[in-house]
């Protein structure tokens, strides 16, 4: 099943899009982590993915329709033709789609990634770098990608209420994803300081348990339609 994160402007407060994120149900209970790894070592990751990714979907649809999608998927799935198929089969507009590229991912070639998406991206999907500044690969990505949105790692907002290193590189990150025209979404937003400081520094959304926590119910996601209303 599908769990979804609010998003919110920081400059409004208002929630402007959701991260889905796969739950399982099962008896012993196992993280989400451990199912796509033992995914992953039977060869069925992709497909695990792909699963998840239609289970969202579907879940989506009870969503407030201004609000977009994010979904985490790795280079190999992108490259997957049923992920067209996936998408177009759905009831969300591309257009509603944000596609999460995982930081931690090995890209071979990046002309056959940005040549699998060309076709959803042209129909409004958009990209977005996951995990930035947790390594060398998100740069990277961001570089040859030319992502829609930068995901700043989760280790940037724990710490940049303390640490005066981390409030320098998010400022940085703010004028480079503004230059390249990308919007930047703090991850990990857990306290009222590091709210207004990456507020404050010009970061464009934010996500984290002060803002939201993640939630399987359709009665919660109906409150995001406007407003700082959290759950």
């Amino acid at each position: 099943m599908t769990a979804f994160q609010p998003i919110r402007d920081l400059a409004t407060g208002k929630v402007v899009g959701v991260e889905a994120l796969t739950r399982f149900v099962s008896s012993p209970l196992k993280s989400p982590d451990q199912w796509f790894r033992e995914a992953e070592s039977v060869g069925r990751g992709t497909d695990l993915e792909l699963l998840a990714l239609e289970t969202a979907l579907r879940a989506a649809a009870d969503l407030p329709e201004h609000l977009y999608v994010g979904v985490n998927l790795s280079p190999r799935a992108c490259l997957d033709p049923r992920l067209s198929e996936a998408i177009r089969r759905s009831r969300m507009k591309p257009r509603r789609i944000v596609v999460e590229l995982t930081e931690h991912s090995v890209v071979a070639n990046y002309a056959d990634l940005m040549a699998a998406l060309a076709s959803l991206r042209e129909d409004g999907l958009r990209l977005a770098i996951d995990d930035a500044c947790n390594g060398f690969s998100s740069l990277r990505h961001v570089a040859m990608l030319s992502p829609e949105m930068i995901k700043l790692d989760r280790t940037i907002s724990a710490g940049i209420d303390t640490n005066p290193n981390l409030r320098a590189l998010c400022a940085a990150m703010v004028s480079f994803a503004t230059e390249i025209g990308s919007r930047l979404v703090a991850e990990g937003i857990e306290t009222e300081a590091q709210l207004a400081l990456v507020t404050g520094l010009g970061v464009h959304a934010g996500q984290g348990y002060l803002l939201g926590h993640p939630s399987v119910r359709p009665e919660d996601w109906t409150q995001w339609k406007e407003g700082w209303g959290r759950t």
